[in-house]
């Protein structure tokens, strides 16, 4: 039993499902208590009472249960929001009325001096009122606060606004007046209002010439005409280097990739290779008569098998040596050229054994071996629990759906 158990701490999918497992439990709990856990009020008289939402707010809705001896039934509830008095009406109509007109005024500072758009509001908030409007020059300005600047002088316009307001069945209006400027402008705005309407005129005054006169003179300024720069090659010259960019890390992130995959398969080739060198030392081959075996055997499959880097640089190696390179020291490139640990290991130990003689090789092989296969084992142990990490992660993505549906209507029902 306790083997067992210490065979789950020591796998990280069952571990990482028992925490998926703890937190959806307590995440349960504590839904389960704060939805089962409420009480009905009681009057001062001991009743059982549901309480009104405020005026405005809406009505409330739930379900409950009731219990009539030994029957026990569910039973929904729909309660109207509490409704205003006739006298408590009037005085919030009559607030609402005062505070119309600061409620609309948006970006302005006074209700005397409108600049940009009104905000005419539908409703008043948080009182259930609603508001309709009314105006006495359209011209000026539309039904929802809109200015329209074609109309306004710089002296202003008077428009009068009223407001009905709504509760139920009731109603009651609101007048006010506001006077509507034209925006405030900017110096160079000003400036660019005189250019467009010096434009206009001359477009009106040569609409049967060739060409237009732009004006060469505003306030006493003199005026310069050239074209707008065009900004379009920027964007060409921004998607150029963007598209760059991702080509150099795609391309390095390739790089990376291939580099990372080419090391695994030469510590899964390793182990093999180390089995075949020590069986034809066993056999009582010299050195370089093994490695030109394994080498040749894998030329001869090649087609066969494809390509495996180890095995090429055998056979570089093999031809390094055949070209009268010093065989030690081939062997101890060998194993740099690979870049793994357990190549460089195997090539300095050929290259020692080469200059002091070739007794116990068999026996270091065989030991050298066994850690190969003992790697292999753990590599593939190791890609095993990479593919359970990814695929753990759509696994936490549904959890958090799950929870959140789950949940999220809970606490929209909670009444505090």
């Amino acid at each position: 039993m306790a083997g067992k158990i210490k065979n789950l701490k020591n796998n990280p999918v069952c571990v990482r499902a028992g925490v998926i497992g703890a937190v959806s439990a307590v995440c349960f709990a504590v839904v389960f208590l704060m939805d089962n856990s409420r009480e009905i009020n009681r009057n001062g008289e001991g009743q059982s009472i549901l309480e009104r939402n405020d005026p405005g707010e809406g009505k409330s809705t739930g379900e409950l249960e009731a219990r009539i001896g030994d029957v026990k039934e569910n039973v929904s509830f729909s309660i109207s929001e509490q409704a205003y008095s006739p006298e408590k009406l009037a005085e919030v109509f009559e607030q609402a009325g005062e505070d119309l007109e600061s409620l609309i005024l948006g970006e302005n500072r006074s209700i005397e001096e409108v600049r940009s758009d009104l905000d005419l509001i539908t409703e008043i908030p948080d009182s259930g009122i609603s508001v309709s409007w009314q105006l006495d020059n359209y011209d000026v300005m539309d039904i929802q606060g809109n200015i329209f600047e074609e109309e306004l002088t710089e002296d202003g316009i008077l428009v009068k606004l009223t407001a009905v307001l709504s509760y139920g069945s009731e109603k009651a209006s609101h007048e006010f007046y506001a006077r509507v400027y034209p925006p405030e402008k900017s110096r160079e705005e000003k400036l660019l209002k005189k250019i467009d309407d010096e434009i206009r005129r001359s477009d009106e005054d040569t609409k049967t010439e060739d060409y237009l006169v732009l004006p060469d003179n505003i306030d006493g300024q003199k005026v310069s005409w050239s074209y707008v720069t065009d900004t379009r090659a920027f964007g060409i010259l921004v998607l150029g280097i963007g598209a760059a960019s991702m080509a150099y890390v795609s391309e390095k992130q390739k790089k990376k990739e291939a580099q990372k995959k080419r090391i695994r398969q030469m510590k899964t080739e390793y182990p093999q290779i180390i089995n075949k060198f020590n069986l034809y030392i066993g056999a009582g081959m010299t050195l370089r008569k093994a490695w030109f075996c394994i080498a040749h055997e894998y030329e001869k499959n090649r087609n066969r098998t494809g390509k495996k880097d180890a095995y090429e640089e055998m056979l570089y190696t093999m031809h390094q040596i055949q070209g009268g390179s010093p065989e030690g020291e081939c062997y101890e490139n060998y194993g740099i050229r690979c870049g793994v640990s357990a190549y460089r290991k195997f090539g300095t130990m050929l290259s020692q054994n080469l200059r002091k003689g070739s007794r116990g090789l068999t026996e270091i092989l065989k030991r050298e071996a066994e850690e190969a296969f003992e790697e292999r084992r753990n590599l593939a142990k190791k890609m095993g629990e990479e593919a359970g990490t990814k695929l753990m992660i759509p696994m936490f993505m549904m959890l958090a759906v799950v929870f959140i549906i789950v949940t999220v209507p809970a606490f929209f029902t909670i009444q505090i």
